[in-house]
């Protein structure tokens, strides 16, 4: 486990009241969860965001801002903004969207304590006028949120409606193809009602739909980790590990079932596969391969 700074946010800290170990073996891509984050963390948290400005955050926003807006006259729509024109939006009822803040601290904390790349974890603002919200929807993310300000009731599926989805969807809108096969075989869930105040932390799932609604302008950070599948660290790690032996570089000969004898007989497929298999089988190539993953540039 990573050691932290005394300024560092703690994200074991943060889920003391069920523990480390209770959070991945209940919850952890399972089903939602909400709890209140201790005030000393909490504090930490608003220290590490800063000042809750909308210039500042689109002047910071990696990948840019966005306006939300929808209602009984415009349906779901994402509109790119920035300084000039973000506040105009918001005074007429869009929800601004502040896309990967740069907070390492915050994300390098969370990436770390689930033993996830770093640079898929990213810290996102949300600015939400009284009366707004988001329609129901999933994402392909796994979402930490923690409301910074004001108080919004989210209205959460327990359990995702799609395991691991490949992509998000609003539902009613034109359904990915990735999902089509999923969302047609899944029951509907049972929702609840999340209300978020100060310091209260929601975990949501991929795949788990949920909408929001707020009667208050609420500021929000969303910690958002796009996941890495085990069949990327597999492929990736094991690229790694290899790509440095001339046996696996060595040119597919004798592979093809209708090719010549002697060239099936220059095949080392067979004495690759035992090597593949003894590497697997030692944990400590495993953990290796793992961290080649992890530390890979595009993580």
């Amino acid at each position: 486990m990573p050691e932290h700074s005394a300024g560092c946010p703690d994200f074991e800290a943060m889920l003391a009241t069920i523990g480390a170990q209770s959070f991945f073996e209940r919850y952890w891509q399972k089903r939602s969860l909400t709890l209140s984050i201790a005030k000393q963390e909490f504090e930490r948290i608003l220290q590490e965001v800063g000042p809750l400005d909308v210039r500042r955050f689109c002047g910071l926003a990696r990948e840019g801002a966005r306006a939300w807006l929808s209602n009984d006259f415009v349906a779901h729509s994402v509109i790119p903004v920035d300084e000039s024109n973000a506040e105009r939006f918001f005074q007429v009822g869009a929800t601004l969207y502040f896309i990967n803040v740069p907070l390492e601290p915050l994300t390098n904390a969370l990436a770390d304590f689930l033993g996830a790349p770093r640079k898929k974890v990213i810290a996102s603002l949300f600015l939400t006028p009284a009366g707004g919200g988001a329609v129901p929807h999933f994402d392909k993310n796994e979402n930490f949120t923690i409301q910074l300000t004001g108080a919004k009731e989210w209205i959460v599926d327990e359990v995702p409606s799609v395991a691991s989805p490949a992509d998000g969807y609003v539902l009613g809108q034109t359904v990915p193809p990735s999902l089509v096969p999923l969302i047609s075989l899944t029951p509907e869930a049972k929702s609840h009602s999340v209300l978020m105040h100060p310091g209260s932390l929601l975990y949501v799932p991929r795949g788990a739909v949920h909408q929001t609604a707020t009667g208050t302008l609420s500021w929000s950070l969303n910690l958002s980790y796009s996941p890495s599948m085990w069949l990327d660290l597999l492929l990736v790690g094991l690229r790694l590990r290899l790509s440095s032996s001339p046996r696996w570089r060595e040119t597919v000969t004798g592979a093809g079932r209708g090719c010549n004898p002697h060239a099936a007989d220059a095949s080392i497929l067979p004495a690759l596969i035992r090597e593949l298999l003894t590497v697997l089988d030692d944990p400590h190539q495993v953990a290796d391969i793992a961290k080649q993953f992890l530390e890979t540039p595009d993580g």
